[in-house]
């Protein structure tokens, strides 16, 4: 099973789970559901269903996704991978996405991609954030700690270890572009010395205080050590600047892969002492009085899913172009997804 991004995955599997008996009663009578847009192609799908009352039966025993863990591999016996990409902001998918799985299917990295070119293919699959440099496009390399006018680097001129920004040129048109990743390099592959990178962060995806910034990755750093022992399992999240009440904080909408979990009430703290670890600046404007703890919404479960679903109506494209950024600067998004809000820590 093939898709651009896990969380594509995991979002079918939920509507599956809250559309289980309509689905499932439309495969028992080999029938197309009557939803909204489907009215013109209904005729022409249909010769192609037959009633199938038998696997209606099946899954009617095995029951909805939810219900047990393995769910896919009990349906489809003969899955044994799904390729998608998992890393970055993706990554938060991948609990929910193994549950839904089961042991005996494993999630394999996509390519490393954008809509100007291929940047890398897995090195090791079963790595979901390993690459390697392909030689399609032109693949360069800028160093973010450096000044740009002196910072680009050629492929066999990296460091491991180091950070870069990917500047790719087209192989069709030879176009240059920026494409805002932030990679690290992790080693060289021995075959032919090409570089092996993982991604980091999008360049300019940060939080900006007046004192001090927090970036895409320290963000996600910090969410992803405070919530299993506190709100518990997080399905995703997105981040803005809360300026309800003064002064401004991080503003954290998190919808949970399952039930809350032990200790909530922990988590704005604990998030705030992983970020001051990250940046001590933030702890100076605390004592300044220029900054609270961070405040935690959690919100009801498919609120991505439908966020994804919105904004693809207002654009044009296709729902695996839409990308949920870990930092919200878009206040109409932010007040949109504020209004699946169910609570509060």
């Amino acid at each position: 099973m093939n898709m651009i991004f896990l969380n594509t995955f995991v979002d079918m599997l939920q509507y599956i789970d809250e559309e289980f008996d309509m689905l499932v009663g439309c495969i028992e009578r080999g029938i197309i559901p009557d939803l909204e847009g489907l009215a013109q192609f209904r005729c022409h799908l249909e010769v192609n269903f037959t009633p199938d009352p038998d696997r209606a039966s099946e899954l009617r025993a095995i029951g909805r996704p939810s219900a047990r863990l393995g769910w896919c591999g009990r349906v489809w016996p003969q899955l044994r991978k799904i390729a998608a990409i998992a890393s970055g902001s993706f990554a938060t998918s991948v609990p929910q996405a193994r549950w839904f799985l089961g042991p005996n299917v494993d999630i394999h990295s996509q390519s490393y991609g954008a809509s100007e070119g291929l940047v890398g293919l897995p090195y090791e699959p079963l790595d979901l954030n390993q690459f390697k440099v392909l030689n399609k496009e032109v693949i360069e390399f800028l160093d973010v700690t450096k000044d740009e006018s002196s910072a680009l680097t050629q492929a066999w001129e990296v460091v491991v270890g180091k950070r870069y920004e990917i500047i790719m040129t087209t192989e069709n048109g030879l176009w240059r572009y920026r494409l805002g990743d932030v990679v690290q390099v992790c080693g060289f592959d021995p075959r032919n010395g090409t570089p092996i990178i993982s991604f980091v962060e999008r360049r300019g995806a940060a939080m900006r205080f007046s004192e001090f910034m927090t970036t895409e990755k320290e963000i996600t750093d910090a969410m992803a050590s405070a919530a299993p022992g506190t709100i518990g399992g997080v399905l995703e999240f997105a981040v803005a600047i809360d300026a309800r009440k003064p002064p401004a904080t991080y503003g954290f909408l998190v919808e949970l892969s399952g039930d809350l979990g032990p200790e909530p009430d922990l988590a704005s703290q604990k998030i705030l002492d992983a970020l001051i670890e990250s940046n001590p600046r933030i702890q100076l404007s605390m004592d300044k009085g220029k900054l609270r703890k961070p405040t935690i919404r959690i919100v009801e479960p498919g609120t991505f899913r439908e966020f994804r679903q919105w904004k693809l109506e207002k654009v044009t494209g296709n729902l695996g172009q839409i990308k949920v950024p870990v930092v919200l600067n878009d206040a109409e998004s932010v007040e949109w997804i504020s209004k699946k809000v169910v609570d509060e820590f």
